[in-house]
């Protein structure tokens, strides 16, 4: 997996900064399918800001940052766990960025109790309505090519369950950055390509590019449009 050295940072901001139309943060959206278990894995997303959602000493965070739960190392593909021993697994913003996705999913699998809840979130790859129209046509130079795993994107409900896994749901909710003035373009630019909203591999001059089409359009009440999509999974 390709991971940007700024994504825990990026993710961070990213969900304590978007919010929907009714100023809700994508935090409890995310969580809410997680709300009763016992322990939960943060696999590769590089951040414990989950953590805070639950009780100290529930969250384990794989390849993370410090945080209020356990941080493990280890990659996706070897877990440092016994099988069976967490109640859910949450991917955020990671499954376009694996590779070796059989030995992913066949981890998980392992280490994910029977019956236990995997809850995925990847950048929504449909555009549903005016806003989202003109938001993908300015941010295109950097959104469309480059992902490692362009079918966790496209087809992420389909490769859960080539993995075994029953899809119990598939949500769609558009969150929306701020952008009042230039540097809040240019910080929405930077943390959406750390953070694995945009493909990993666009280019500097393509960000530069699009910071400048953003900024020209930013001021009181201006808003990007980031479509989210949330995958509900049972093993």
């Amino acid at each position: 997996m390709r991971r940007h050295v700024g994504r825990p940072a990026a993710v961070r901001r990213l969900l304590s900064t978007a919010v929907d139309r009714r100023g809700r943060s994508p935090l409890p959206w995310l969580t809410a399918p997680l709300v009763g278990t016992q322990r939960v894995l943060d696999l590769h997303s590089g951040m414990g800001h989950l953590a805070d959602e639950f009780v100290t000493g529930r969250w384990l965070v794989q390849d993370g940052t410090p945080a209020s739960g356990v941080t493990l190392c280890g990659s996706p593909a070897a877990l440092p766990l016994r099988a069976d021993a967490v109640d859910a697994v949450c991917l955020v913003l990671v499954l376009p960025l694996l590779d070796r996705l059989d030995a992913v999913f066949a981890e998980i699998r392992r280490v994910l109790r029977p019956g236990g809840t995997l809850v995925t979130l990847v950048p929504s790859a449909t555009v549903r309505s005016p806003a989202e129209f003109r938001a993908a046509r300015l941010t295109k130079p950097v959104s469309r090519h480059g992902w490692p795993n362009r079918s966790g994107l496209d087809h992420a409900g389909w490769l859960l369950a080539a993995a075994d896994f029953a899809v119990a749901g598939d949500d769609r909710v558009v969150f929306h950055l701020p952008l009042p003035d230039a540097a809040s373009a240019q910080q929405a630019v930077d943390d959406l390509h750390a953070a694995g909203v945009w493909p990993p591999t666009s280019s500097a001059e393509a960000r530069r590019d699009v910071a400048s089409r953003l900024e020209r359009r930013t001021g009181p009440g201006q808003t990007l449009p980031i479509p989210l999509r949330r995958l509900v999974a049972r093993r």
